[in-house]
């Protein structure tokens, strides 16, 4: 027994087991798809099962946080193997291509320009040459994701870590699906039992469908890829119901008991906010703040029109209505907010430490979310921010289509679900939020018993649960 083993087993009273816990995605990599991995890292261990964590040294990722660190406890070893970033070389290429292109005054078209020395240096067949390697291997070679390239390196320190850690169970999470491919790998090569975990569907994304419909091979590879990962996992876990009837459709061979739904979550702890002598948010305002990134195939141009028509009809609204987007900046919006001249009334605030963005959440008077509306899947998917909205007890405004967002807004009491594309049926909802909050009218009641069921503590208890299972029938 290790001396992290034996501390933990110490302080819990529990006899500890331990868990690889394979994730590409872990702090200080920030977004919000580490959330889930990372309180379950967090509460395993009061749990009696120990993580040890093999993750990427070197990820191609631009979103940072290094204060979801703090969060990992001290008996938590891990391990950071690195890898080759495609992605990296795909930005480099991509500055080969626009590389010395003339920058006109004015906001003319590079074509516009007339010195010659401000043109390209860099000919046009190499320029389209870079490009298409790098679309062919992207389409074609690196499949499921460029973070294939990780798997080789990363598979011979997984079955070290499994001897040196004295590893009970395997548990992996995606995306980048290429972690359940290596988790596939050390299942096949240790005999330790496995836990697939999907925080996303795999070939039923958007973006999947999408590039197979451009790669036929791709989809069918892919395809391949996650039969086995259901056909040799010992349990498949995904976050949502629509997502496990698609598993069973798909997978008959697979008894409905191997599959199992853990939503995502909030942490009560996230919320113990410092008291801060400033605020972000004018208290004097009608805030309404989405936190998190925007699709970037979402169209906000019914949104911004129904937010221009309501000012424009009510004098106290254009005095105090502000739209925060807290998050990755969508350029293509600027455009829209232009047109509707909203300048004054949209604030875009970059990337933010994950305890900043609750913050806004704290001071906001509405919250703000929305989901793809042309594909089937935005109304099958939850967003993870909807679970942290659900905890500040706030009206939540919901731009989705009827599903399982709608779903749970109307259970918890909290929100409203309006048509993406419903222009006037956005700007109704925003009509009677705005008098909501002008009158001071009292919160919404909500159910604070089914609130409550999505506390990451209560889910890793369920987690925790499965892996005793799973490591019952190997002893």
């Amino acid at each position: 027994m290790t001396l992290a083993r034996a501390e933990s087993s110490r302080k819990t009273g529990l006899l500890t087991k331990v868990v690889l816990v394979i994730a590409y995605r872990f702090p200080p990599q920030g977004g919000g798809g580490v959330q889930r991995t990372l309180k379950f890292v967090k509460y395993l261990p009061e749990r009696g099962w120990l993580p040890v964590v093999h993750t990427v040294s070197n990820p191609a990722w631009p979103l940072q946080d290094l204060t979801l660190l703090a969060e990992v406890p001290q008996s938590v070893k891990v391990y950071r193997t690195p890898t080759f970033e495609f992605e990296r070389l795909v930005r480099a290429t991509d500055g080969l291509l626009t590389a010395d292109r003339p920058q006109p005054a004015g906001g003319g078209r590079p074509s516009d320009a007339v010195d010659s020395g401000a043109r390209s240096r860099r000919p046009a067949p190499l320029r389209r040459w870079l490009k298409g390697v790098a679309d062919f291997l992207l389409r074609h070679i690196l499949v499921p994701d460029p973070q294939i390239a990780w798997v080789p390196a990363a598979l011979v320190r997984s079955l070290r870590l499994v001897r040196k850690e004295g590893v009970a169970l395997v548990y992996s999470s995606s995306p980048p699906n290429s972690g359940q491919v290596l988790a596939l790998l050390v299942k096949r090569l240790s005999g330790r039992p496995w836990v697939a975990d999907f925080r996303d569907e795999w070939t039923e994304g958007i973006r999947r469908k999408l590039a197979y419909q451009k790669s036929p091979f791709r989809g069918r590879l892919e395809a391949a890829l996650e039969r086995a990962v259901v056909r040799h996992a010992d349990h498949v876990l995904v976050t949502t119901d629509k997502a496990l009837e698609h598993f069973l459709q798909k997978y008959p061979f697979a008894a409905p008991e191997k599959f199992s739904v853990i939503t995502n979550g909030f942490d009560p702890h996230d919320f113990e906010l410092p008291s801060a002598s400033e605020r972000l948010l004018d208290r004097a305002d009608f805030n309404v703040t989405l936190t998190g990134n925007v699709e970037a195939m979402f169209d906000a141009r019914p949104f911004f029109s129904a937010v221009r028509e309501l000012l424009d009809e009510d004098e106290g609204a254009r005095a105090r209505l502000r739209v925060n987007f807290i998050g990755t900046k969508r350029d293509k919006y600027d455009g829209f907010i232009e047109d509707n001249q909203l300048a004054a009334h949209v604030r875009y605030v970059g990337y933010v430490p994950h305890r900043t963005s609750l913050r806004y959440l704290a001071e906001s008077d509405v919250l703000f979310l929305c989901q793809i509306p042309v594909y089937e899947s935005a109304s099958t998917k939850l967003s993870g921010k909807l679970f942290e909205y659900l905890y500040m007890r706030k009206p939540i405004l919901a731009l989705t289509l009827p599903g399982l967002t709608s779903e749970i807004l109307s259970r918890s009491g909290l929100g409203v679900a309006v048509d993406p594309n419903d222009r006037a049926g956005i700007k109704k909802a925003l009509r009677e939020l705005y008098l909501w909050w002008r009158d001071g009218q009292p919160p919404p009641p909500v159910d604070e018993a089914y609130i409550a069921e999505f506390d990451r503590a209560r889910q890793t208890d369920r987690l925790a649960q499965l892996f005793d299972r799973l490591a019952a029938r190997t002893v």
